[in-house]
């Protein structure tokens, strides 16, 4: 580490463990003298990794003509009694 004063080269003098995963060290420069206090910690990087999803359209397939015949007697055959009432118009 480099000097904040000169920004010479520096030499660890004392070293002391932190409560947490840091490092209190005391640093002398070695060409000026100025002495001062740095905590080294290790930082831990996390990626966040985001993921390419590809979403395809709905496929739309259109008719133009129906393939069943419209029969009257199926019709009527599925119709409630309150709807057949209604049809007929009592």
């Amino acid at each position: 580490m480099n000097c904040v004063k000169c920004n010479s080269a520096t030499s660890v003098v004392d070293s002391r463990p932190q409560e947490t995963s840091a490092i209190k060290r005391r640093r002398k420069c070695g060409a000026c003298g100025h002495r001062f206090n740095t905590i080294e910690q290790i930082l831990i990087e996390t990626k966040l990794v985001k993921e390419k999803v590809k979403v395809s359209k709905p496929k739309v397939k259109f008719r133009n003509t129906f393939d069943d015949s419209f029969d009257n007697a199926n019709y009527l055959e599925s119709l409630s009694d309150y709807e057949l009432e209604e049809l007929i118009g009592r």
